[in-house]
């Protein structure tokens, strides 16, 4: 499955600091913003339900499945531990 393509625009400071985020996970900046919007989706569709996409915006047969986050992003994102 080819990966969409977005153009993003952010301000430099933020991009900085999501590099060091990025780099203390083990990610590339663009793999650590997808990680944060996968956990975006899913804590949309945990409180608003599940987003149900028609035939047209449903990827290529034989695409990777997304896998649900745990509970605590953040945490995650941020490796703190409690």
């Amino acid at each position: 499955m080819e990966e969409a393509r977005f153009t993003l625009r952010i301000h430099p400071i933020i991009m900085n600091k999501m590099k060091h985020i990025a780099k203390n996970n083990g990610r590339s900046v663009n793999k650590e913003i997808e990680q944060i919007l996968k956990w975006v989706v899913d804590d949309y569709e945990r409180k608003c339900g599940r987003i149900v996409l028609n035939v047209d915006e449903m990827p290529a047969a034989g695409s990777k499945p997304i896998k649900p986050v745990p509970d605590r992003p953040m945490d995650m994102l941020f490796k703190i531990e409690k």
